[in-house]
This record gives structure tokens, C-alpha cells and sequence, in this order.
């Protein structure tokens, strides 16, 4: 059925509190049980009527969202640089790799990189160590979308201390959309233990900003879901929320 996916505040709030609902383990005459780690709020949006041969009808962009995602641990990524940029990192207390690292790193087997790679869910890069990262890291980095991106599309690059400091705060917001060979993109929106706002807000903003990007706005919706990392997924629809009665 080729029809506009109906998306609207309300809808999309019922589905958040029917994801974060399916998330708590429940088994007829067992008490409810909730998961021992804080799991994470994911959506998933099929597309339609796109043509991914054609270059600019992809997506790879970093987007800043309303509120803060990792809740109080430390954004999830490694610092390339060197001299004070390096210093301002062992400050902040994230991992760090200098050139000596990198070229260490590369001369290592194949599986140690790709290691690395999937170790973070981002870099950040010194400027004028950007060549060696593309040189040493490219083929491991490019097929997991993490190769560090200029403004506009991110916010990878860096060329002082300052810049560091500002990144830093910026990636305990910035989550990675990405389209490239499949129409369907998935996103984290936050931790299932911040307040239910704050993640509507967030998931506003991430499906806001991929509606944008197509060329018929929703029209290009063909589904979207909720889940927590271990719970069922939530069709966002009224049809599925009464199917759960919720």
C-alpha cells in the first residue's frame, strides 16, 4: 500500500512509552523483570522510493540533538593528535592515539584494526593528522561510517585545544544518520533512563531532520519502529498500539 505514513506528536510519544513498556521482561506468573544495564532507545525508519545508485540521495551526517544521549559516562570516542590537542585529551580522561600509535596501529594484523574501528562509536581528529588517519585507516573506518567528518557533515575534525574542549560536549549529543546502500536507517535516541521528554525531543529532532532530506519529506516513510536494545520492537502506528493496547 503506497500511502503517506501518518506521523504526529502524539503517535510518536505513545509508541516511545510503548517501546520503553516492552523493554521490562514479562512472564505470566513471574514478577516483572527490568534488565541489570541501562539500554538504549533505538529507531528505525524504512524508506522508500529512493534511488541509492544516485550519490545525493544518501546520507552520512552527524546531527546535534536536543539533549545529551550517554547520560553521565564519557562519549564513546578515541582523540588522534598530537602536542597540546593531546594534552587537553589525557585531561578529559578519553582514550588518545599519537602518530607513533598510529603507525604502531598499522603495522598491527588486519584483525587488531578492525578491532579498533568497531572499538568507538567515534574520532576525533587533529587536522594535520587527517592524511595519515585516511592513509592508515580509511579501509577499516569508511565501511562503519566513522571516518571523521568536516563541518558541515560533522564534527570529527579539530585544529586546537578549544576545539577539542567544544567537540567533547558536542558528542554527548551528536548521533550519526546514515543511508548509503540500504533505505533504512537506524539511530539511537537515548538511554531508556532519561526522562521521556527528553527522548521525544530527541527523537523529534532525528526524524525532523531525515524527512528533510527526502525528497518528498514523509512521503519517503515507509515504516518506522521503536525498541529498547533488548526489548520487542513497536510498529509506530495506531493499528499496532491497539493491537498491544496501549
Amino acid at each position: 500500500m503506497n500511502c503517506k505514513l501518518k506521523v504526529d506528536d502524539k503517535l510518536l510519544k505513545k509508541s516511545l512509552n510503548a517501546a520503553i513498556d516492552f523493554s521490562v521482561i514479562k512472564r505470566e506468573g513471574f514478577k516483572e523483570k527490568v534488565r541489570k544495564f541501562d539500554e538504549s532507545i533505538d529507531l528505525i525508519i524504512n524508506v522508500k522510493d529512493i534511488n541509492l545508485n544516485d550519490p545525493k540521495n544518501r546520507i552520512d551526517k552527524e546531527i546535534i540533538l536536543t539533549n545529551e544521549i550517554i547520560g553521565k559516562d564519557k562519549p564513546n570516542i578515541c582523540i588522534i593528535a598530537s602536542d597540546d590537542i593531546l594534552l587537553e585529551a589525557k585531561k578529559l580522561g578519553v582514550d588518545i592515539l599519537d602518530s607513533d600509535g598510529l603507525i604502531k596501529l598499522n603495522n598491527e594484523e588486519k584483525k587488531r584494526k578492525k578491532k579498533f574501528a568497531k572499538k568507538y562509536d567515534f574520532f576525533i581528529v587533529e587536522d594535520k593528522m587527517m592524511r595519515d588517519v585516511a592513509r592508515y585507516l580509511a579501509r577499516f573506518l569508511g565501511p562503519l561510517g566513522k571516518m571523521p567528518k568536516p563541518f558541515p557533515s560533522g564534527y570529527g575534525i579539530i585544529s586546537n585545544p578549544d576545539d577539542l574542549k567544544v567537540a567533547f560536549e558536542r558528542y554527548k549529543k551528536v548521533v550519526s544518520i546514515q543511508m548509503k546502500k540500504q533505505p533504512i536507517i537506524f539511530v539511537k535516541l537515548g538511554k531508556k533512563s532519561m526522562e521521556i521528554d527528553k527522548l521525544f525531543e530527541n527523537m523529534k529532532t532525528i526524524v525532523d531532520f531525515i524527512a528533510d532530506q527526502m525528497p518528498h519529506k514523509f512521503n519517503n516513510f515507509k515504516s518506522m519502529y521503536l525498541k529498547s536494545t533488548m526489548g520487542k520492537p513497536v510498529k509506530v502506528t495506531e493499528d499496532f498500539l491497539k493491537t498491544v493496547e496501549v
